[in-house]
């Protein structure tokens, strides 16, 4: 009796094992990570209409001979070169070299990169895998020639918003795998979207899916999230996540039965398909809830704080606006109604001013208790640091301070804080100026006819700094508008861009002229060891130790271009760089 117990209690540890074992190779298979690039080593090459490759360092690796070339991952030596596409069969013929020209991945045809539909970065492709195909199916493969998934699919194409993720299709339906091959929803679908969930943390990976199946009464949808479980079934007339909600557990829906809409938290209905529609306000974590044609306003928890009898509700900072009938009835964010001439009232970094505006959409400045402080009849008014507020009126917008006095002069066509910086941007559209103030609102830099762009540190920049340039000027400043020499950002150029008298060339690290100033405007060295040189119109390029590798040949818009050797970079499909020598493109 005791080995009988004995035996059963191993097969039982056996089970359990293999339960763990089965789970941990699942959990595994869906672990992946979509690579960042960090470096750009090779770019794609244009001469006349064929296409190439080049290195960062200028050296043409692929000359340019061929109808397109695609370079999924700029960091790594992967070439898929293309060199006729075959009407009938709808194939491209391809070849993949490697930064020898060797021929590469030769033991698979049709070899492509896969184009990336959306994605927050500018590379076109998927950086990780590549498709093949064989015996008219398409397989995935690494692009070092691994074979990911077996050649199995009629279609393989990228998703939305879900890079690392791929759509494939099989006898007409399709499901999801992922690059390691992972079957995350089976091939049974008309329909399959990602629901464009996106997290700061976790970029894309706990983006789910929409799918959908055809049925006598037309399409319905359901929803499967990132490990492939089912969420819901498939039989919702329409169906939307509503992603501005950052929980990747409690995920809500807005879903559609019989022409209904309900309020979904995963599986759960929180408010039945008794309405025509919801729209979520993130603001106030709260949604705009239509019945009967009328709106109201209801919780994520299904609690009713403004019943449904508005022709409109609009929000207005703290404030909900109930419209019937041309009326106005103000609440705050509980539902509870307030008396109050203001139809907005906006918080601002100091908690003793808001901004309001009333029924005639003038702005002013009121207290907590939402009286008036400040009332000058403006259009416009916006909160920044140091109880500074940009303001608007007939077409002109400046900043005042909180006793209303004029900071920056009502005079530019915008202003606005300029990205992550302690900058203010002012803009006069009529001469393209741009004026930087700091947030003491001290004008830091004038510049008619101007750019502006912004860098950040880098292998080659010391720190994160700001370009201002125009077709005569060239400048730069730290993000709290101190103004910066070249030599202190750029610490391994030996060249320094310098204008002397009314014309540009170049000096050393000490100051002495090395290239004399008989340019009209030129650019600093990039991370690439070459600068542009504009005489008459046109533009020309020289290397790090002052060589010139092209004379001014080139008519260039840009008043910044790059170069890279005798190439200029210019910047097509998707964002992707393309350098090229063409006198005209």
């Amino acid at each position: 009796m005791k080995g009988k117990i004995k035996w059963i209690v191993l097969a039982i540890i056996l089970v359990v094992a293999v339960i763990l074992t089965i789970i941990i190779i699942n959990e595994s298979q869906l672990q992946y990570t979509v690579e960042q690039i960090k470096e750009y080593n090779y770019f794609v090459l244009i001469e006349g209409e064929k296409y190439g490759v080049i290195d960062k360092d200028a050296n043409v690796i692929i000359e340019p001979n061929y109808i397109a070339v695609q370079i999924p991952n700029p960091s790594k030596p992967v070439f898929i070169c293309v060199n006729s596409y075959n009407q009938d069969s709808k194939d491209y013929e391809t070849v993949v070299y490697n930064e020898k020209k060797e021929i590469i991945l030769e033991n698979y045809k049709n070899v492509q990169a896969i184009p990336v539909q959306t994605n927050i970065e500018t590379n076109p492709y998927e950086k990780s895998v590549l498709t093949y195909k064989e015996d008219g199916k398409y397989g995935i493969i690494s692009l070092d020639g691994k074979k990911i998934t077996k050649p199995i699919y009629d279609e393989i194409s990228s998703i939305n918003y879900k890079e690392g993720s791929f759509l494939v299709k099989q006898d007409e339906k399709y499901g999801v795998v992922n690059m390691k091959g992972k079957v995350i929803i089976n091939s049974e679908y008309e329909t399959i979207t990602s629901d464009n969930y996106y997290n700061e943390t976790t970029y894309n990976k706990t983006t789910g899916f929409i799918v959908s199946k055809k049925t006598e009464e037309g399409y319905r949808y359901g929803y499967i999230n990132y490990r492939g479980d089912i969420i819901l079934d498939t039989e919702y007339t329409e169906l939307e996540r509503v992603t501005q909600i950052p929980s990747e557990n409690d995920i809500y829906f807005i879903a559609f039965k019989n022409g209904q809409a309900g309020l979904l938290k995963n599986n759960e209905v929180i408010l039945n398909y008794e309405y025509e529609d919801f729209e979520y306000n993130a603001q106030h974590d709260i949604f705009i809830a239509q019945r009967n044609g009328k709106k109201g306003i209801v919780t994520r928890t299904g609690e009713t704080i403004i019943r449904p009898e508005y022709d409109k509700i609009l929000f207005g900072g703290i404030y909900l606006n109930a419209i019937r009938d041309d009326e106005t009835f103000i609440f705050d964010a509980k539902g509870v109604r307030i008396q109050t001439e203001n139809i907005s009232m906006t918080e601002t970094d100091n908690p003793n001013y808001y901004i309001a505006t009333d029924k005639n959409d003038i702005y002013k400045l009121v207290d907590a208790n939402g009286r008036t402080i400040l009332d000058d009849n403006y259009t416009y008014m916006e909160d920044l640091p140091g109880n500074y507020f940009i303001v608007a009126r007939d077409g002109k917008n400046g900043i005042i301070d909180s006793y209303g006095n004029f900071a920056v002069e009502l005079k530019y066509t915008s202003i606005f804080k300029f990205n992550d910086t302690n900058l203010i941007q002012a803009e006069i559209s009529e001469t393209k100026t741009i004026d930087l103030y700091n947030l003491q609102m001290q004008k830091v830099a004038s510049m008619d006819g101007a750019m502006i762009a912004q860098y950040k540190e880098s292998k080659t920049n010391s720190q994160e700094y700001i370009m201002l340039s125009s077709n005569d000027e060239l400048k730069y400043y730290d993000i709290q508008g101190n103004e910066l020499e070249a030599r202190n950002i750029f610490p391994s150029n030996m060249l320094l861009a310098q204008k002397i008298g009314d014309k540009w060339g170049f000096v050393d690290r000490a100051g002495n002229e090395v290239i004399s100033a008989e340019y009209d405007m030129v650019t600093d060295l990039n991370e690439y060891g070459y600068a542009g040189i504009k005489k008459d119109g046109k533009w020309g390029i020289i290397d790090k130790l002052g060589n010139i590798v092209e004379n001014p040949i080139y008519e260039l818009d840009w008043l910044q271009p790059s170069f890279l050797g005798k190439y200029y970079r210019i910047n097509t499909w998707a964002g992707e760089t393309r350098y090229s020598d063409n006198l005209s493109l």
